[in-house]
């Protein structure tokens, strides 16, 4: 079996093998062989060899690639990508809302992939869920402070270097006041699963981090894949 590997694939050379094949007549045709097709080194599905054109599934290539895909009444419809937010447009001036998805290239910890906040706990909320988790070791936070949990869910496309895992640290996701300062790196304990894992190219995992946050602060934000100086990188909202 052959192995097919996609890079970076436009949807209109993804699905003009589709349109092609609803067009051409091609039923009953022979297929030639089988190849594999890979995105980053991870399988997507098996593709028709026909007349020397590959065909694939189409809702297996829509969701590798982050395109919508409606079928009906027998005609399938290729829509915009899906809400994922371009990198360059995640910033501390425009963070991304809760539950929407950005991608992001974390040189410093060599990988890429995508990644959401899809659910924020503060204040009482936040600590019932502590008092749960940790019965017998939960603490309330020093005064004028209150504990925020954030769930993130990050996938892992890429890792550069090949074989290995993205190690994945909730240090790396950084609390930034509203006013722009950097809150401490304090050990909270947070709901399981926590965010820190390792994660082969392919698989996803979805995790909490813990801060301890100022009452008084109202829109701090999450920033991850900064640069050293503080530049760059990708920016939630936490509310």
């Amino acid at each position: 079996m052959k192995k097919f590997v996609v890079g970076f694939v436009s949807g209109a050379m993804i699905f003009s093998g589709a349109t092609a094949f609803a067009a051409s007549g091609l039923l009953g045709q022979k297929v030639q062989s089988v190849v594999t097709i890979e995105k980053a080194g991870v399988k997507i599905a098996d593709g028709a060899v026909i007349n020397g054109s590959i065909y694939a599934p189409v809702q297996a290539m829509a969701k590798a690639t982050g395109t919508t895909v409606t079928i009906k009444d027998k005609r399938v419809t290729i829509g915009s990508p899906s809400a994922t937010n371009n990198v360059s447009t995640s910033s501390r001036a425009n963070p991304t809302e809760v539950g929407k998805t950005v991608n992001f290239n974390y040189k410093d910890g060599g990988y890429t992939g995508t990644v959401a906040v899809t659910q924020v706990l503060r204040g009482a909320e936040a600590w019932e869920a502590a008092k749960e988790q940790y019965s017998d070791f939960a603490s309330e936070p020093s005064t004028g402070y209150e504990y925020l949990f954030v769930k993130i869910k990050v996938s892992i496309l890429k890792v550069d270097k090949v074989g290995a895992t993205a190690d994945l640290n909730q240090f790396d996701y950084r609390l930034i006041s509203t006013s722009g300062t950097e809150y401490g790196t304090d050990i909270v304990l947070s709901p399981e699963p926590s965010i820190s894992t390792k994660v082969y190219a392919g698989s996803s995992h979805e995790g909490w981090v813990g801060y301890k946050v100022k009452t008084s602060d109202t829109s701090p934000l999450i920033a991850f894949s900064r640069n050293y100086d503080g530049t760059g990188g990708v920016w939630f909202k936490t509310k």
